[in-house]
This record gives structure tokens, sequence and C-alpha cells, in this order.
């Protein structure tokens, strides 16, 4: 009788079962950010194509649905809004520079360290084999993101939030070169920073490399840039 007033326990579940339900569990959604992402990667290489063709403010989210196959629905649980593909490709140039500066600072030579940056910069710009559209097409989208960035205040506040860590990386490493007798600077280093920032997007800009200029040509350019602006100083012997 008080067997039968008792609640009954759930039956116990095995490890076994378990770990066979996380499993699936975590195969399930896998599989589901495995999706999403190639669902984001499809729609920002269409509109990439569609903003080479007809410029960001040209290309129409129509024209972007139309060249990714999908309908205007499918594409807004993605992208809410032209704006959020061109932050998304703004923030995706930015990571990209960050992994270059990261390299950098594995130099224990500031000026063959900015030298190999500005070229690392050129050379994945205009020369990738990824990616929809010609080999310069990130160079053409990084004009496109700078004009962009000069009337859309969203867009620049995310090219301001990734262009800020990368002047932060960009600083330490001058600070410690300065710190240890390798450069005398000509001034402020933040103002050393920023313009060395800007000659590298003003070249990058330029596209060298699809005029026919090889990137390697432009190796003393970069190095004579450092030189004039960080001022090395020579290494007693």
């Amino acid at each position: 009788m008080v067997d039968h007033l008792l609640p009954r326990q759930a039956a116990r579940v095995s490890d076994t079962e378990s770990d066979t339900s996380h499993c699936f569990v975590a195969k399930l959604f896998g599989k589901r950010a495995r999706n999403r992402e190639a669902q984001e990667e499809r729609i920002l290489n269409a509109a990439m194509s569609c903003f080479i063709r007809s410029g960001f403010r040209g290309a129409s989210m129509n024209e972007i649905c139309s060249e990714a196959g999908m309908s205007p629905g499918a594409l807004y649980r993605y992208f809410p809004s032209k704006e959020a593909i061109i932050e998304t490709i703004a923030a995706m140039h930015r990571q990209q520079s960050a992994e270059i500066l990261d390299r950098m600072l594995q130099s224990d030579n500031i000026i063959d360290a900015i030298t190999r940056v500005g070229i690392d910069h050129v050379r994945k710009m205009s020369l990738n084999t990824s990616g929809p559209g010609p080999a310069d097409s990130s160079a053409r989208l990084f004009v496109e993101v700078r004009a962009e960035a000069m009337r859309n205040e969203t867009v620049a506040a995310t090219c301001e939030l990734h262009e800020g860590l990368m002047r932060e990386k960009l600083l330490a490493a001058l600070e410690t070169a300065k710190a240890r007798g390798e450069i005398d600077p000509i001034g402020d280093l933040e103002l050393v920073v920023a313009s060395l920032a800007a000659m590298g997007e003003g070249i990058i800009m330029r596209n060298f490399p699809s005029q026919g200029v090889p990137v390697e040509a432009l190796e003393p350019v970069f190095r004579a840039l450092a030189e004039s602006l960080l001022r090395p100083i020579p290494t007693p012997r």
C-alpha cells in the first residue's frame, strides 16, 4: 500500500544512453552550425560579386538574392540588410589585416617587419586566389568599404573598431622597438602609426598589381617609408 502511494521514480538512464544522447545533440548542433556557415558564405560570395560589379550603392538586395539563388525571405534570415553584409565584409578585411599584424609581432627587426606587413597586405588584397571575382576583388572591395565608411555611420563604426585594434598592435610593436633603442621616430608614435596606416591604405587603393607592377617592386617603397618615419638607429659594431 505504501509503495503504491509513493511517487514513482524515473527510470535511470544508463551512461551509455546518456553519452549517445549527448553525442546526437552535439552532432545536430554542429551540422546546423556548418549549414549556417555555408549559407552565409554563399550569400557573402554573391554579395561581393554584386558589389564588385555594381558598387555598394548600386547593388540591390534583389540583385544579391538573384546572384545567390535564394529568395529574399531566406536571405534575410542570415543578413537583415545590405548594411549587415557590408559590415561583415569590412570585418573580414580587418580580421585579415589583424592576422598579418600578429605575424609582425614575431619579428625582432621593426623595419623588416613593417616592410613585410605592407607587402603581405598588397599580396592578400591584389593577388588572392580564393573567393568570387577577379584576383584583385579584395582591393576593389576595400575601396568600396572606405568610401561607404565616409557616408555610413554604422560601417564607419565597424571600420573604426577594427582599425583601433590594429593601431594598438602596431603601436605596441613600435613602442617595444623604441624601448630597445632600435628606432628614433620623427614624432609622436600615435601620429607615426596613423601615417603608416594611411600610406599603406593608399598603396592598396592604387592597386598597383592590377597595373602590371610586381608586388616585389613595392618592397623598397615600404622600406623607405618605414625608415623615413621611424629612423632606425645603426647597431654599434
